[in-house]
């Protein structure tokens, strides 16, 4: 079994604060009130849709990476065979 991609494990990461997250909006909303916790989770959502387009972006540059290693490693065919 390989090791998974260092992606997976930012992407893991990125799902453990984002609970995090939401626990702080929880507590805010339970000591200072709905308005707060609103403006956590928006803040949150902000932070997540950057942070996703990020990733997205570094997956791309990664698979237009290695695609020409892949296409480069592949045994050439034998057209007599």
């Amino acid at each position: 079994m390989s090791a998974p991609h260092p992606v997976i494990g930012v992407l893991r990461a990125g799902a453990l604060l984002g609970m995090g997250w939401v626990v702080a909006a929880g507590l805010a909303w339970e000591l200072f009130g709905l308005p707060w916790a609103v403006l956590i989770l928006l803040v949150w959502l902000l932070l997540q849709r950057l942070l996703h387009g990020a990733v997205q972006r570094l997956g791309e540059a990664i698979r237009a990476e290695t695609a020409p290693r892949a296409a480069s490693r592949a045994p050439e065919e034998d057209p007599t065979c």
